[in-house]
C-alpha cells in the first residue's frame, strides 16, 4: 500500500512539473488602442478584459502609443498605454521606444505576470524608414525557470530592412543564456525572403499547428503575425487566431512547453 501511495504521489507531482512547464503568450498588433473600424474610439478595456479573461503568462504589443497628442485625441488625455493595461491587468509591463511621435513616443511593450528584468533591443535600419526596437523580458515559470521572449514589429516598407531586423533578431535571441521566442508582427508572409532567412531550429508556431489563417484583416489580409520559437528547447502545444474587431489585426493564442532547459554557462 505504502509503495503504491508513492508511485501515485510521483505521477500528481509529475503532472504538476510538466502543466508548470507550459505557458501562454498572446501576442497582437493593438493599431495605438484606437478601433479602425470606429475612428476616436478607445480599445484599452477591451483589451484589458481580453487579458484578464484568458490569462496568458505573457503578452506582447505592438502598435504601442506612449504620451502621444494621438492618445489624447481618443481618451482626452495623453496615455501611456503599456502602464494604463498594466493597472488595469495587475501585470508588470514595459514599454521599448522605436521612436519619437506625436509629442510622445511608439514603439513595442510587454507584459508579464513575472518578470526578472527588461530591455530593449534597437534594430538595424539600413534603408532608413521607421526606426523599430524590440521589448525584451526575462520571465519566470512557475518551476523558477526562466527564459527570454521579445515583442517584435519588423519594418513595414523595405525588404532590406527586414532581413537585416531578422539577421539581428535572431542572433541576439541565440546569444542569450536561456531559451528564447520571439513574438509579433514581422510584416512579411510565410513565402517571404526573411521568412526563409530564419535559422531552421527557430520555429514557427502556425506554421507547426497547419493553421494558415490570416492574422491581418486587410483586404490584401496575409499571415504576418508569429510566434518563434527555439524548438531545441520549447514545443507547441496549442495555437489559436483570435479573430477580434478592436485593430486591423487578430491575436495570436500560443501555448508552448519548455521541454529541454539549456545547461549553466
Amino acid at each position: 500500500m505504502k509503495k503504491l501511495f508513492f508511485l501515485c504521489f510521483l505521477l500528481v507531482i509529475s503532472i504538476i512539473s510538466a502543466d508548470a512547464q507550459q505557458f501562454t503568450v498572446l501576442s497582437y498588433n493593438i493599431y495605438h488602442s484606437e478601433n479602425p473600424a470606429k475612428p476616436g474610439t478607445g480599445t484599452l478595456d477591451e483589451l484589458a478584459d481580453l487579458i484578464v479573461i484568458r490569462q496568458p503568462e505573457v503578452i506582447a504589443l505592438q502598435e504601442v502609443d506612449s504620451m502621444t497628442l494621438r492618445s489624447a485625441t481618443i481618451y482626452g488625455e495623453k496615455v501611456d498605454l503599456i502602464r494604463t493595461l498594466s493597472r488595469k491587468t495587475g501585470y508588470r509591463g514595459y514599454f521599448a521606444k522605436s521612436m519619437e511621435y506625436d509629442s510622445g513616443a511608439y514603439g513595442t511593450g510587454v507584459l508579464v505576470k513575472k518578470a526578472k528584468s527588461f530591455q530593449t533591443q534597437d534594430l538595424p535600419n539600413p534603408a532608413s524608414g521607421e526606426p523599430r526596437a524590440v521589448a525584451w523580458a526575462q520571465i519566470e515559470l512557475k518551476t523558477l525557470e526562466e527564459l527570454f521572449f521579445g515583442s517584435v514589429h519588423l519594418d513595414h516598407e523595405f525588404e532590406k530592412n527586414r532581413l537585416a531586423q531578422v539577421d539581428s533578431l535572431f542572433a541576439y535571441a541565440d546569444s542569450l543564456p536561456r531559451p528564447a521566442f520571439l513574438v509579433g508582427d514581422f510584416n512579411f508572409d510565410p513565402d517571404s525572403k526573411e521568412y526563409a532567412s530564419i535559422p531552421m531550429h527557430w520555429k514557427d508556431a502556425g506554421a507547426v499547428a497547419e493553421d494558415s489563417t490570416a492574422t491581418y484583416s486587410g483586404v490584401d489580409g496575409k499571415r504576418i503575425d508569429y510566434v518563434f520559437y527555439d524548438s531545441n528547447y520549447l514545443e507547441l502545444v496549442s495555437y489559436e487566431v483570435l479573430k477580434l474587431d478592436f485593430s486591423d489585426h487578430y491575436a495570436v493564442l500560443v501555448t508552448l512547453n519548455l521541454h529541454k532547459k539549456r545547461k549553466e554557462e
